[in-house]
């Protein structure tokens, strides 16, 4: 890795871990670099700014080429996803990124609009049988509320679960989910 690829590289990391605790409106670009190891002025240099800096999080945090490969079962990837201990997802959840910028007033309208662009949209595609749109609110509701209860909230019996445990809380959840009748 070259070290300009390196220093966006850390730059994102850094940014995406910043927004994903504060919030786009919050989040410092003096400790996004300062994390990075790398000069503030840096950002501009590869990012054009905050804003690119997020949609480049953004864009980072909802690439889940596995959720969408019709080889693998999107509901098995996504409990995988978050119930994996070596994975980046147990200690920072995509879901917290997206809750907590949804309704921020500059970026709010890019969640949403890269949410169903990049996981919404192509799992609906996927679904079959009746009330599919009912059916996939469910499963993001399932896969929203467990990240808040397990890392935010930190209710016990979920957020002390292990992994093993988690995944089948996750399961059974998501069964009841997708088995939802109108």
């Amino acid at each position: 890795m070259s070290k300009s690829e390196h220093t966006r590289s850390a730059l994102l990391q850094s940014a995406t871990r910043q927004f994903g605790e504060f919030g786009y409106s919050n989040a410092s670009l003096r400790k996004i670099a300062g994390q990075a190891g790398v000069d503030v002025a840096l950002i501009s240099r590869y990012f054009g700014g905050k804003l690119g800096l997020f949609n480049a999080s953004l864009k980072e945090c909802l690439n889940w080429p596995e959720l969408l490969d019709p080889a693998n079962d999107p509901i098995e990837t996504a409990i995988e996803k978050f119930t994996d201990p070596t994975s980046e997802d147990h200690k920072f959840s995509t879901t917290r990124m997206i809750i907590l910028n949804a309704d921020d007033p500059i970026v709010g309208e890019r969640v949403r609009v890269a949410l169903f662009d990049k996981l919404i949209d192509p799992l609906e595609a996927r679904m079959d049988g009746a009330h599919v749109k009912e059916r996939l609110a469910m499963f993001i509701a399932v896969i929203v509320g467990a990240s808040i209860t397990r890392y935010s909230l930190q209710v016990p019996g979920m957020a002390s679960a292990d992994a093993k445990m988690h995944s089948r809380q996750l399961r059974h959840l998501i069964d009841a989910a997708l088995s939802f009748k109108c």
